[in-house]
């Protein structure tokens, strides 16, 4: 459902605040301000953890930047899509993305990021990108 459906939707009715209405116009809100191409992190995920995976540093340096830009959108959008809010699995992402590490650790690096947005995306459920 898009952003504009769904406030086109609560618009016609009576002013509200139940949380099972307007939880989805925040869910929608959020959605159009937060930027996510879920192809490419998709893409990007099959990269680091596909059956034949093999990045190469270039690539795992590459990877880390997306993974660290689709960070910064997650922790926009979870507060509004998980409840309750996972805490453990946001402090993990904040703290991958601050990471940057030597050359000889970067595929273990670029593994665990990966797996720590899957679950991430995991928790969202429905409300993944």
């Amino acid at each position: 459902m898009t952003a504009a459906r769904v406030c086109a939707e609560l618009m016609l009715r009576r002013y509200t605040t139940a949380p099972d209405e307007v939880g989805p116009l925040l869910v929608a809100l959020r959605r159009s301000q937060v930027s996510i191409d879920a192809t490419g992190l998709y893409s990007d995920l099959e990269a680091v953890l596909g059956e034949h995976a093999c990045p190469t540093p270039q690539e795992i340096e590459e990877l880390a930047a997306r993974f660290r830009q689709t960070t910064l959108s997650l922790i926009q959008l979870v507060p509004y899509t998980v409840k309750p809010y996972p805490l453990d699995a946001m402090y993990l992402l904040t703290e991958l993305r601050a990471e940057r590490p030597q050359p000889q650790h970067a595929h273990r690096y670029i593994l665990r990021y990966a797996l720590a947005i899957v679950d991430v995306l995991d928790l969202m459920g429905d409300n993944a990108p």
